[in-house]
C-alpha cells in the first residue's frame, strides 16, 4: 500500500472512531434525559409530537430531491455554482413545504386525533421546514472534507440544547410543547455552528443545467430514504391513525430503549457512504473497512441489545415510570429487529457508495411494504404484536442482504457474523426463564454471550476489540 492510500486510510479510521466515540455520548445523554421527560411528559405528548415530527421528516425528504447525496458522491470538486444551485432549490422547496404544513395543520390534528393546543404547536414546528435546506450546504462541505469528528461536535452540542431546553420546557409548561421548544432550539444552534465550521456563503442563484444533472444523480438515492423514512415512522403514520397518539408514544418508547446500541451505528452510515464510494467492490481495504465496522458493532451491540430487553421489566418501571410499563412488550418483539439493525445500515450504505442505488430502493421499497402489510394484519392484537411484525420481516431481508454484499466484496460475510449472532441468541434465551430477578439474568446474559463467543470464535474477537479500541487513541 502506498503512503497515500495509507495516510488516507489512518485518517479515514480516525474519525470514523472519534465520530462514533462522540455518536456514543449524545446517546447517553439522550438516554440520560429521555428519563426524565419520561417522568414529566405522558405518552400522549409523546405521540402527538412524533406525529408533528413525522410530517416534517417527510417533507423534508420530499424536499431534498437527493442533492445532498448526490454532491457527496461527486468525486471531483464541487463547483459554487452547484452549491448555489442545491441551496437556493431547497429553501424553495422548504419554504413550500412551511406554508402548506401551516395551513394544513388543523387537517392533520383531525385525523391524527390531536386537540386545537397541539395545532398551534404543529404551525410552529413548520418553521423548522426552513432550517435544514439552510444546513446543507455546510454540513456538505463538511462530510466531502471528511471532517466527521467536528459534525460530531457540532450534533452534540445541539443534542444537549435540545434536551436541556425540553427539560426545562417539560418541568414549566409540559406536553407536546416542550418537545417541540427544545427540537427549534437545537436546530438552530446546530445552524449557527455548522456555517461558523465551513464559511463560504455561496449566494442564490440557479443553474437548470447543474439542476437537471444532481436531481438525476440524487432523486434514486432519496427515493430509498423516503421508503426507510416510512418504514422507521410506521408508528406515527399508521398506528396514529388507528389507535391514536397515546399508542404511537407507548410504542415508540419501546423503540427507542432497545435501540440505543443502533444510534451509533445508523449514524455512521454519514461516515461511512463517502468511504465506501472510494474503493472498487474487490479491493481489499473495503472488505476490511466493511467486516471491521460491522463486527465491532454486533460485538457491542448485541450483548447490551440482550441485557437491555431482559432487564426491562426491572429498569422501565424503575427508573422511568409504571405507566410505560406496556412498552415492555414491544422491546421484547423488536429485539430482533434492532438485532438485524446493527447490520441493515451499514449494507444500504455499501450499496449506495457502490453505485447500487436502484437495488438498495427495490429491497427497502419491498421491506417497507410488507411491514405495512403485516402490521396491518396483526395491529389489533397487541403493540407487541407489531414490534414482533417488524423483526420478522427485518432478519430474511438483512440475510439476504448478507449474502449478496458477500458476492460483491468477492468473498463471504457469514463467518465474520455468525458467531456473534448465535451467542446472541443464546444468550436472550436467559428471557424465558421465571427466575432470578431480571436484572441479574441480564448479567448472566452477558456472561453467556462471553462463553458462546469465547467457544465460537476463540480470541478473534477480543482481537477485533482491542483493535476498535486502538483506534480511538
Amino acid at each position: 500500500m502506498d503512503s497515500k492510500a495509507s495516510s488516507l486510510q489512518r485518517r479515514i479510521l480516525r474519525e470514523t472512531t472519534r465520530f462514533a466515540g462522540i455518536q456514543v455520548m449524545s446517546a447517553l445523554l439522550l438516554a440520560g434525559s429521555n428519563l426524565i421527560l419520561a417522568r414529566l411528559l405522558d405518552p400522549h405528548a409523546f405521540g402527538a409530537y412524533a406525529i408533528g415530527t413525522f410530517f416534517l421528516g417527510l417533507g423534508g425528504l420530499l424536499g431534498d430531491g437527493g442533492l445532498g447525496a448526490a454532491l457527496l458522491r461527486n468525486k471531483g470538486e464541487v463547483a459554487e455554482e452547484s452549491y448555489r444551485t442545491t441551496l437556493t432549490f431547497l429553501l424553495l422547496l422548504g419554504s413550500t413545504m412551511a406554508l402548506g404544513f401551516f395551513l394544513a395543520a388543523p387537517r392533520i390534528a383531525l385525523q391524527w386525533q390531536l386537540d386545537p393546543g397541539e395545532t398551534a404547536v404543529l404551525r410552529v414546528m413548520a418553521v423548522l421546514f426552513l432550517v435544514g435546506p439552510l444546513r446543507s450546504v455546510p454540513y456538505i462541505r463538511l462530510e466531502r472534507e471528511l471532517r466527521f469528528s467536528r459534525i460530531a461536535g457540532i450534533e452534540l452540542a445541539a443534542t444537549v440544547t435540545r434536551q436541556l431546553v425540553t427539560v426545562l420546557l417539560a418541568w414549566k409548561v409540559g406536553g407536546m410543547r416542550a418537545l417541540a421548544g427544545g427540537q427549534l432550539s437545537g436546530a438552530l444552534v446546530q445552524l449557527a455552528l455548522a456555517w461558523r465550521a465551513a464559511n463560504g456563503w455561496p449566494g442564490l442563484g440557479m443553474s437548470s443545467r447543474v439542476l437537471r444533472a444532481t436531481l438525476g444523480e440524487g432523486v434514486p438515492v432519496q427515493a430509498l430514504a423516503i421508503a426507510a423514512f416510512f418504514k422507521d415512522n410506521l408508528s406515527a403514520a399508521l398506528l396514529g391513525t388507528l389507535m391514536g397518539p397515546a399508542a404511537v408514544g407507548q410504542f415508540d418508547f419501546g423503540v427507542r430503549y432497545a435501540q440505543l446500541p443502533v444510534v451509533a451505528v445508523n449514524a455512521l452510515s454519514r461516515v461511512q457512504l463517502p468511504v465506501y464510494a472510494r474503493f472498487d467492490a474487490r479491493d481489499p481495504q473495503l472488505y476490511s473497512a466493511f467486516v471491521g465496522a460491522t463486527r465491532t458493532a454486533l460485538l457491542l451491540g448485541i450483548p447490551m441489545l440482550v441485557a437491555l430487553s431482559i432487564a426491562a421489566k426491572s429498569i422501565v418501571p424503575w427508573l422511568y415510570a409504571p405507566r410505560w410499563n406496556d412498552s415492555i412488550p414491544v422491546v421484547h418483539g423488536i429485539l430482533v429487529n434492532m438485532a438485524f439493525g446493527l447490520l441493515a445500515g451499514p449494507l444500504f450504505t455499501l450499496l449506495q457508495g457502490q453505485g447500487r442505488a436502484r437495488l438498495a430502493l427495490q429491497l427497502f421499497g419491498a421491506w417497507t411494504i410488507a411491514t405495512w402489510l403485516l402490521v396491518l394484519g396483526v395491529w389489533h392484537y397487541h403493540l407487541s404484536a407489531v414490534a414482533w411484525a417488524y423483526s420478522a420481516i427485518t432478519a430474511p431481508i438483512v440475510l439476504g442482504m448478507i449474502h449478496w454484499a458477500g458476492r460483491h466484496l468477492g468473498r463471504p460475510l457469514w463467518g465474520a457474523y455468525a458467531g456473534p449472532l448465535a451467542a446472541g441468541l443464546a444468550a436472550w434465551s436467559l428471557v424465558l426463564l421465571p427466575s432470578p430477578s431480571p436484572l441479574v439474568r441480564a448479567g448472566l446474559a452477558v456472561l453467556v454471550y462471553t462463553a458462546m463467543l469465547s467457544v465460537l470464535e476463540g480470541k478473534r474477537a477480543l482481537d477485533d476489540l482491542r483493535a476498535w479500541v486502538a483506534a480511538l487513541r
